[in-house]
């Protein structure tokens, strides 16, 4: 999966995503992302925040599920880039290229669109707001709380 020089490319990740269950990708994404929401209640600028908030509410907005699941991705690495780590983002694209990769058939989804009351855009909220008033505890702990909640509605218990 590695060129001779160590580096894992854009094919070898694609690869990685086919090899990977659903349930190993949210558990990589449990032990990764709360950690980039914690850097960006630390660092995060205030351009990033609008950024994040306007993702968030963009997926609230979301007409189908491609729809919210674009805008989803879109608030993940809005996060993400929000660490103001050029190493962190990287890390973060690369699984979610893997993620993109992973065989998702197991997910069934019994509406046309996220419905109203959709855990996530809560849990959203409270992500942003940690970032947004700088709270670096509140941030991984509501990105782990809403990670686990997504694994959960999809996958039972992870």
């Amino acid at each position: 999966m590695a060129n001779h020089d160590g580096e894992a490319g854009a094919g070898s990740l694609a690869e990685l995503g086919k090899q990977v269950t659903p349930v190993r990708m949210m558990r990589a994404r449990l032990c990764i992302e709360p950690a980039i929401a914690r850097e960006a209640a630390i660092n995060a600028s205030a351009e990033a925040v609008i950024r994040i908030k306007l993702a968030k509410d963009r997926a609230e907005q979301a007409t189908s599920w491609a729809d919210y699941e674009a805008q989803d991705d879109l608030f993940h690495r809005a996060v993400a880039e929000a660490s103001d780590n050029i190493l962190l983002l990287a890390l973060f694209d690369q699984l979610n290229q893997v993620r993109r990769a992973v065989a998702w058939s197991s997910v069934v989804r019994q509406s046309a669109r996220p419905p109203r009351e959709h855990s996530s855009f809560q849990e959203h909220a409270r992500i942003a707001v940690a970032i947004e008033t700088r709270d670096p505890a509140a941030a991984q702990q509501a990105m782990r709380q809403h990670i686990g909640s997504v694994s959960a509605r999809l996958f039972g218990e992870v």
